[in-house]
């Protein structure tokens, strides 16, 4: 029984060579064998980006519709600040310091030294320049998307020719969810391949991934959804 590519999943052929047998197609597949390999071991930080590339679509997304983007912005500055603890930049800024909004500029002028005594004391001229934040506008809370019932999701064939596979959907029939995309990938000879992939609605590719079957790369998807939807509704 022949060995199977650890990069599309497809059976290599038995070569004649000696040596250490092949573990890959080609260079395209050991490439992703290791993207794979890296997507696993640096998923908590994967899983952070994805929830700042979906915050970033909230914002654009209200921009667009002329809607004010003051939530979604609380929602990214709180998903960027996750994603720096999780790659250890601790030190790049403070923003719960209100000090930090609030610049104080002091030039303080004294009196050279003189040579009689005086009774007066040295006069002392402080310049204070405080710069005043103007107050708050209030506005319309953005879209935030909301954690799936379960119960609801389910795929439905892709008729799009550029998205191939399927499309993942939940909630109710009339007003459905995009959730994402699951689709088949190819090995390097162009063969479509066993494994599948998990997009995002926004099209960000899942980390972890080509998964085993379609229903592995589903479970993937879902949680992903719900991780990105738990951490905007906080707060």
């Amino acid at each position: 029984m022949g060995t199977q590519c650890l990069g599309c999943g497809e059976a290599l052929s038995a070569g004649a060579s000696r040596g250490r047998p092949a573990r890959y197609h080609g260079p395209t597949c050991r490439q992703r064998a290791r993207r794979a390999r890296l997507a696993v071991i640096n998923s908590e930080v994967l899983d952070a980006v994805a929830v700042v590339e979906s915050t970033i679509s909230e914002v654009r997304r209200a921009v667009l519709a002329g809607e004010s983007p003051g939530e979604a912005g609380h929602q990214l500055v709180r998903a960027a600040a996750e994603l720096a603890e999780r790659l250890g930049l601790s030190g790049a800024g403070s923003p719960a310091d209100p000090s930090a909004d609030r610049p104080v500029t002091k030039s303080v002028t004294l009196p050279s030294d003189q040579t009689e005594p005086s009774m007066t004391a040295p006069a002392v001229t402080k310049s204070v320049t405080k710069r005043v934040r103007p107050p708050r506008r209030p506005h319309v809370r953005s879209a935030v998307p909301a954690l799936l019932d379960l119960d609801t999701v389910r795929q439905e064939r892709s008729t799009d020719p550029l998205r191939p596979g399927w499309r993942v959907v939940a909630g109710a029939a009339d007003a459905p969810v995009l959730v994402g995309f699951l689709e088949p990938t190819y090995s390097a000879t162009g063969r479509r391949s066993s494994r599948w992939e998990a997009r995002t609605d926004r099209l960000t590719l899942v980390s972890g991934g080509p998964w085993p079957n379609r229903a592995t790369a589903l479970a993937n998807l879902v949680a992903v959804y719900q991780r990105v939807a738990k951490h905007m509704s906080d707060g």
